[in-house]
Parts: C-alpha cells; sequence; structure tokens
C-alpha cells in the first residue's frame, strides 16, 4: 500500500501507523497500540488525540479503560474533498484489512470540528432504505451555523432516501428543514436542553457543544428503545 496517499490526507508518519494498525486489528488500548507500532507509549497518547481532532480515530470505555477505533474507512471518503479520488483507491485493501465483528452494545467518542458531519452522515449511511429519526430539544439554528454545508445535504438527503424526523424545539424558535418529511413540536424553555439527542434505528447520538465539540455516539437496541419511548413521553407533552 501507498502509505503516502494516507500521509497526503493530513496525518504524520505516527498517525498512519496507528490508523493502520486499528484498521487492521481492530479496537486496541494504548498499551496494545505502543506494542504492535513499536512507538513510545505518549508518542501513541499524543497521535491518538490528534487522530480523534482529525475525526479518524473514536474511543471507547471498557472496565475503566479507554479502547480506540478506526473509523469506518467508507465515511472518511464523504468529507474528504481534495484528496477524495487518491484515498479511494486505496478503499478497498483498507476495507479488507477492517476487522469484522462486533459487541451487543458499543459506545464511541468523537470530539472535534467534524462531529456534526460524523453524526449526519451516519443516519444517513443507517437509514438508506427508510426510517425515521426522533431529535430532542434541537437548537437548529447553533447546528446551521455550524457547519451549513452538511446540513444542507444533511435535508437533500432525506428527501432522496424519504427519512422521516420529527423534532423537539425551544418554544419561539423555527425548524428551518422546509422540504422533507420533518414534523416540529415545541416545549417550554426550562424544559429545554441545548445539547441534541437524536435517536434512529438502534442508535442514540450525544452531542455537546463546547471546546472542543463531543459527539457520543450509542449502539444498542435496548438503550434506543428506552430513549425512544422517553422521547414519545416528551412529543406528547409538546406543542404541535
Amino acid at each position: 500500500m501507498d502509505k503516502s496517499i494516507i500521509r497526503n490526507l493530513g496525518l504524520t508518519d505516527y498517525e498512519v501507523e496507528i490508523f493502520l494498525v486499528l484498521i487492521k486489528s481492530g479496537p486496541l488500548s494504548a498499551y496494545e497500540i505502543s506494542k504492535k507500532t513499536g512507538l513510545y507509549r505518549q508518542a501513541c497518547y499524543d497521535a491518538l488525540n490528534r487522530l480523534q481532532e482529525k475525526g479518524f480515530v473514536s474511543f471507547a470505555l471498557r472496565n475503566g479503560k479507554k479502547i480506540f477505533q478506526a473509523i469506518n474507512p467508507q465515511q472518511i471518503s464523504e468529507f474528504l474533498d481534495e484528496q477524495k479520488k487518491q484515498y479511494e483507491s486505496i478503499l478497498p485493501e483498507l476495507l479488507k484489512m477492517q476487522s469484522s465483528g462486533g459487541e451487543d452494545i458499543s459506545v464511541e467518542v468523537f470530539k472535534g470540528k467534524r462531529i456534526i458531519k460524523i453524526a449526519l452522515r451516519d443516519i444517513i449511511n443507517t437509514l438508506r432504505e427508510g426510517g425515521e429519526v426522533l431529535c430532542s430539544a434541537v437548537d437548529e439554528n447553533f447546528a446551521l451555523e455550524t457547519d451549513k454545508t452538511t446540513i444542507e445535504q444533511y435535508e437533500r438527503d432525506i428527501l432522496l432516501y424519504k427519512i422521516k424526523e420529527r423534532v423537539i424545539l425551544k418554544k419561539g424558535d423555527k425548524g428551518f428543514l422546509k422540504k422533507g418529511n420533518t414534523k416540529y413540536a415545541y416545549i417550554d424553555e426550562k424544559y429545554f436542553n441545548p445539547n441534541p439527542l437524536l435517536i434512529y434505528d438502534n442508535k442514540v447520538q450525544i452531542i455537546m457543544w463546547g471546546n472542543p465539540n463531543y459527539l457520543i455516539q450509542i449502539k444498542s437496541k435496548n438503550i434506543s428503545d428506552s430513549f425512544h419511548k422517553q422521547f414519545e413521553l416528551m412529543w406528547k407533552i409538546a406543542k404541535k
């Protein structure tokens, strides 16, 4: 494989080595990454932090220990522009290397400027055959100001794939998705939480605005069902 193509995506040599190890081996601790790459632990931690900022790696806590995982290679091709063609030339090889399998419950944490893009692309990729997204206490204006291009693409995609949405906003706000199958309801400001909660299929996403921004993505049918029930209660009391 021509590693220079991956470096051209904006990664250092250390970051390339760690990313490829995670693609090939699946989720690993920093200690395991250090052993497989031959890098010092501190160099691993520094490179992992940068990879998270760039959106290439997420982590989950297992028994109090951070376990790191590479983002699905297919997602990377969707938010890279200038280097997209180069990346796609090595995509089949990366997908072949990627470990398969998974757990009944998985939790991934992303941080940085690209979390809206990561969140909305996963919704579209998951619901390409149709479905519904439940959005609780969302400040759509803030999301639009943060990444307008991604939001506009999301609106086009929910139309294309016939994805339904129900969105709960703060009373007085106005939803900006006008063309799709989006229904809005409104709650009093005292109940409003500016951190979005998105529920779809067997997944739950929690976005936390700050410096940096964080995205927590949970994959679990039971947890998704629980949040779904809570949303339905809120939807009943919200004004349509």
